[in-house]
């Protein structure tokens, strides 16, 4: 059979790839993060995999942890975060608001999920938590809303929603003594009034006081519940930049709180991008990292062994014997400078899936194209992938890549435009400090040497460009040796996935 009749490599975004589960590979950081009860973070930069993660833990829960687990997976990509300023209180600090209102949102998921866990199992629900549930029914209607109704229907819509009578008071009295009562108010009430906000935000606390005590009434039972939170960053725009910065925040605290509180028994997860947490005001940001974080990082062999689980996935489905190496893909066993196919495509990536499958799909479909040439006079078949393609394929994906770097970038450190433009308008992959500042200074006038170092920096951590290792002909970059940190060299080097988006003549030794 024709190769280029049955090969794929799937879809470059996970969400839209309906096939995923049948060819994930995992890279060991899900049974890490779940074995250890400290971790509530699974970072990684955009395109690394953190979604196809997700949808793979919370379609396949029992691969990953205990049976009798609750797994409720959150995504946000219809969410409005600006509803959490409504939550705040003005008498506590900003960061302080915005982690109440997460968890009033994260408790209030538990609440739910804890009673529908012992209705299925047909067992008594316990005293606390069936008299928090029916508190939620009565203060949100029964059944008790997802959580874009609490905080998007029942507070953000157009419709009213009630108050309740005198404040919340759960502590004393029985269900009954619990009223609506206090008025129903519309969202633009509360928007422009600091009164109503407050008013508000202390019947959150209240809540969550009280959702606090019914949950730890249970944290002992022999089950336990993970909150998982992705997409996340969908909010992350030149608009709400500075409003998702302090939500986001905000989540990473509460997380870190409850984490801490519940010892394993209430286990949030964020997925979230790597370079978003990083400009987030947090406490501790760099003992979070370590402490509570996973890296999602790929190598060559994981790499390798999640493209073949993809391969021989459809070479099975076409009755094609399977690949037990990448390189049996190729034609030819060598390319330019002597490197193999494979490692001359992911020298070229940034040692992500995403860009991995993004290459491999062009190549095939430079492939194609030498098929249907319609001047074509002889039927092309293929039985391996062809080299010529790989080159043919490069341009295009090069683009790619410059692209997928400003979609990451362009947000919080709206320079890399001309950072990207500096390095096109050197015309050759290496470079010195000097020639770097020369072309940026021509972009921006008043960038001062401290500045330039940090530029380097930053797109030595993006892996945008590599550095000498001393006087020696070894080139360092960031996506390829991910502990090495950066140091001033006398020269510096484009990404070679980078050279033909920026048409960079190429210098080599």
């Amino acid at each position: 059979m024709n190769l280029i009749d049955w090969l794929d490599f799937g879809k470059v975004s996970a969400e839209r790839d309906e096939l995923l589960i049948k060819y994930f590979y995992d890279n060991g950081v899900l049974r890490k993060i779940v074995s250890d009860n400290l971790s509530f973070l699974i970072l990684g930069r955009k395109g690394a995999g953190k979604t196809a993660v997700f949808k793979y833990l919370t379609e396949n829960p029992n691969h990953t942890i205990n049976d009798n687990d609750v797994l409720i997976p959150l995504s946000f990509d219809n969410y409005n975060w600006n509803i959490h300023s409504l939550l705040t209180n003005s008498d506590k600090a900003e960061s302080h608001s915005y982690r109440q209102s997460w968890k009033f949102v994260i408790l209030v998921e538990a609440i739910k999920c804890i009673t529908e866990h012992f209705k299925n199992k047909k067992q008594p629900i316990p005293q606390k938590i069936d008299r928090a549930h029916k508190i939620l029914e009565k203060l949100f209607d029964s059944p008790v809303p997802t959580i874009y109704q609490i905080i998007g229907k029942k507070i953000l819509s157009l419709s009213k929603f009630s108050l309740p009578k005198a404040g919340v008071d759960l502590e004393s009295g029985s269900l009954d003594s619990f009223e609506l009562g206090g008025g129903e108010i519309e969202f633009d009430e509360v928007k422009s009034n600091k009164s109503l906000q407050q008013s508000l935000s202390e019947n959150i606390e209240n809540l969550i006081n009280f959702l606090d005590n019914a949950l730890q009434s249970v944290k002992n039972k022999d089950f336990r519940i993970f909150i998982c939170f992705d997409k996340v960053d969908e909010a992350w725009d030149e608009v709400s930049y500075d409003s998702s910065k302090k939500v986001i925040a905000g989540l990473v605290s509460a997380c870190d709180s409850l984490t801490i509180q519940y010892k394993g028994f209430l286990r949030p997860i964020i997925f979230l991008r790597e370079d978003i947490f990083e400009v987030l005001s947090l406490n501790d940001s760099n003992k979070l990292r370590e402490d509570c974080g996973e890296l999602l990082h790929w190598n060559r062999n994981s790499i390798q062994k999640m493209i073949l689980a993809r391969v021989n996935h459809f070479a099975q489905e076409n009755g094609i014997d399977l690949f037990s190496d990448t390189e049996n893909l190729f034609e030819n066993k060598e390319m330019r400078q002597r490197a193999k196919p494979f490692n001359y495509i992911i020298k070229r990536t940034m040692m992500r899936p995403r860009d991995v499958i993004a290459f491999l799909s062009r190549i095939l479909d430079a492939m194609k194209d030498k098929a249907n040439d319609p001047f074509g006079d002889t039927e092309v078949f293929f039985t391996t992938i062809d080299s010529a393609s790989i080159y043919n394929a490069e341009p295009g994906y090069s683009e790619w890549l410059r692209q997928e770097i400003l979609d990451e970038w362009s947000v919080q450190n709206p320079i890399i435009a001309d950072l990207l433009n500096s390095l096109r308008n050197n015309a050759s992959t290496n470079f010195t400090t000097t020639e770097f500042e020369v072309e940026l200074k021509k972009l921006r006038p008043a960038t001062n040497s401290s500045e330039i170092f940090e530029y380097l920096k930053f797109l030595f951590d993006n892996s945008i460009i590599g550095f000498k290792l001393g006087s020696s002909t070894e080139w360092r970059f960031k996506c390829f040796y991910p502990s090495q940190g950066f140091l001033a060299s006398s020269e510096y080097r484009v990404h070679e996935g980078l050279v033909r988006a920026l048409n960079l003549k190429e210098n080599r030794e």
